[in-house]
């Protein structure tokens, strides 16, 4: 990882930068974690609850968005990713369900 030199580059306490492989893994497994996350939470909900969840995820980005001070086309971005990554978790709780009803059940005892 290469160092960020400041003013003294004697300093010990340096900072050292990621690289972009390290900064594009760490996306990849956020994007992992939360699609795997909302997909099973959006599994447990039916439309009515689905479509309130998704409205208050959009709208808590553009708050935080707004609070982080990014301009308007920013937070289109931002939800536009969100929706992106929302209609790619439901389509893996869909499949979940699909998986969960291929089975037949069996007696246990």
């Amino acid at each position: 990882m290469p160092k960020i030199k400041g003013q003294n580059s004697s300093d010990k306490s340096s900072a050292t930068a990621p690289t972009i492989g390290e900064i594009e893994g760490r996306l990849l497994v956020l994007e992992l974690v939360a699609l795997s996350s909302v997909s099973r939470l959006l599994r447990l909900h039916d439309g009515k609850e689905k479509a309130d969840l998704i409205a208050e995820m959009l709208r808590d980005i553009e708050i935080n968005c707004r609070k982080s001070g990014l301009n308007f086309r920013d937070i289109i971005d931002a939800q536009s990713y969100a929706e992106d990554l929302l209609k790619d978790a439901q389509a893996q709780a869909d499949g979940l369900d699909d998986i969960k009803h291929a089975y037949p059940k069996t007696k246990t005892d």
